[in-house]
């Protein structure tokens, strides 16, 4: 049966300025693990590592890198390849909002890289000391969105599916190496999402489903430790993310694209 990491396996966590990333360092360094956080915004970064260093007497490192771009993907991965086993938590991300022809196309392209190459680059990096090592692993948060098309959220739920499908497969094949890996699946969480993807209206109407990054995190990490592949936090979340396997798919695009569809 799998179990929480050892705490001299230290953690990376993308995307740490805020939301779900900043939850995730908050709860690794309140264990004891080492924890490095990675965001663009340094200012942020260096107040948490601040807090986190006087709170939980930890060491924390600030790496401010930008993972739309190559610079900055190579970068964090060559903090990866040290030798050492890893958690990583790959929660850097972002949504957009529209019908494709009239979205920004260099924004799309952004929004790929960041979802997808950052998250195949930065768990590569780290997989061959997994191995080694017999322990560590990746968390790579995807999203509900990952069960189905969204129309009018094309290149987001694409990425998040990727995301989806990439980690499955790799949990798979890192069964009995000590290593784990698990795509977490959350539906709307209360973060700046919202407000940088546009869909306040969306959030506004899935009240039922939202929760805190404080509660997503927390349910993440349990089923991390069970090692547990897919982690849908919250009842109402599994259901609606199973309902696309039992609907025809035509039926789903639509109901997608009616969510979805800009007011």
């Amino acid at each position: 049966m799998a179990s929480s990491v050892p705490t001299s396996v230290p953690v990376l966590v993308t995307g740490a300025s805020s939301g779900i990333g900043e939850e995730f360092a908050r709860r690794f360094a309140g264990r004891g693990h080492p924890v490095t956080v990675v965001a663009r915004r340094g200012d942020r970064l260096e107040r948490l590592a601040e807090h986190l260093r006087t709170e939980h007497s930890v060491g924390v490192d600030v790496a401010a890198a930008d993972l739309q771009t190559a610079r900055g993907r190579t970068a964090t991965a060559k903090l990866l390849k040290d030798g050492r086993a890893w958690i990583l938590v790959n929660n850097a991300g972002f949504g957009s909002r529209g019908r494709a022809v009239e979205l920004d196309a260099d924004r799309e392209h952004n929004e790929v890289q960041l979802n997808v190459v950052a998250v195949h680059e930065l768990t590569f990096a780290i997989l061959p000391a997994l191995v080694q090592h017999g322990t560590g692993g990746v968390i790579n948060v995807a999203s509900t969105a990952s069960f189905q098309p969204l129309p009018y959220m094309a290149t987001y739920g694409a990425t998040k599916a990727f995301v989806l499908s990439f980690t499955e497969a790799i949990a798979e094949e890192l069964k009995g190496t000590g290593a784990r890996a698990m795509a977490l699946c959350p539906g709307p969480v209360e973060t700046e999402f919202d407000t940088l993807a546009g869909v306040q209206d969306y959030f506004e109407l899935s009240r039922p489903l939202r929760m805190g990054p404080e509660k997503c995190v927390a349910i993440a990490l349990r089923a991390f430790d069970r090692g547990t592949t897919v982690c849908i936090p919250g009842a109402l979340n599994v259901a609606l993310a199973q309902a696309p396997r039992l609907t025809p798919r035509i039926l789903t695009r639509k109901v997608s694209g009616r969510v979805f569809q800009p007011r």
